[in-house]
């Protein structure tokens, strides 16, 4: 989406509409909203918010990784709804878990925050939602007025995740995140391990999915050099060779093995298309995820 900083390290963008228009993908949206909570947030708001959304954007301003990283994170949604309605069911959410919700507002929107907490602030004018929270609420809300970013390093960004984009092609999902300098060191832990490890050469990835009839998923992913895309290429192959020895549901294990790996210069291309019946255990898997990661 356009109102994305030119400086955020990673981009997801959703069209909404245009998944929901395809079999498949309204399948894939019921299901995502399923996981989300949508039916505890209709009932919150008196209306589900996930019906009305027409686009969604996320984005992360940096690419720090590691135990002790906690990123800024910032959503954007358009849709069809008001202000009015968006506050009142941010203001209900936070009344519910026991916080206070304070209104003020800052240039044209409106917003509400946790006067007890520090879980982010929302912003809203009609048809128009941000969700973020310190620093970057405030960029985003810029980015939203229209103010000026010249920054050479922001600029470069934004051609970055240009240039993944029109490689990938167009699709109701895009991903795509600028890894940045020694990320691999710090998931790593050391030195050592990161020059052992072909991820090491890992740059840039880019994801795309399309949904008609079946689910069409491409990832890419950029390297220092082609001897680096060499390395991880054969870490993903030894991968798919040694599946039969994993505890993986037999259904994951076989779609795993239908992934295909193509190799251009520095840069790799894993592609896999998906039926419904095939996408099912996938969905299984994340809404077990979010299960356990909830309260």
């Amino acid at each position: 989406m356009a109102l994305i900083p030119p400086g955020s390290a990673f981009t997801l963008s959703v069209d909404v509409q245009a998944l929901s228009r395809a079999r498949l993908g309204a399948f894939i949206a019921e299901r995502l909203g399923r996981s989300a909570g949508a039916s505890k947030l209709a009932q919150s708001c008196g209306f589900d918010p996930l019906r009305r959304l027409d686009q969604l954007a996320l984005s992360i301003p940096t690419a720090t990784l590691g135990a002790d990283a906690r990123p800024d994170f910032g959503v954007i949604a358009n849709g069809r709804f008001s202000a009015a309605e968006i506050l009142r069911c941010a203001s209900s959410s936070i009344q519910a878990r026991g916080g206070e919700a304070v209104r003020s507002k800052v240039d044209s929107f409106d917003t509400v925050r946790d006067r007890s907490g520090s879980s982010g602030e929302i912003a809203a004018k009609d048809g128009l939602l941000i969700v973020s929270g310190g620093n970057y609420f405030r960029e985003l809300l810029d980015s939203a007025e229209g103010a000026p970013n010249n920054l050479a390093q922001r600029n470069e960004r934004a051609l970055q995740h240009a240039e993944l984009r029109q490689a990938l092609g167009s699709g109701p999902l895009l991903a795509t995140w600028l890894l940045g300098d020694g990320w691999f060191e710090r998931v790593a832990g050391s030195d050592a391990n990161a020059r052992l490890s072909p991820l090491s050469a890992l740059k840039r990835l880019g994801a795309r999915m399309d949904a008609s009839d079946t689910a069409q998923l491409s990832i890419l992913l950029d390297c220092s050099d082609s001897e680096g895309a060499g390395g991880i290429a054969s870490l993903l192959h030894d991968l798919q060779s040694s599946l039969d020895m994993l505890p993986l549901d037999p259904r994951l294990r076989t779609i795993a093995k239908r992934i295909t790996v193509k190799q251009t210069d520095a840069r790799l291309r894993l592609d896999l298309e998906l039926t419904q019946a095939e996408l099912s255990p996938v969905l299984d898997v994340l809404d077990s995820q979010t299960a356990a990661a909830s309260p």
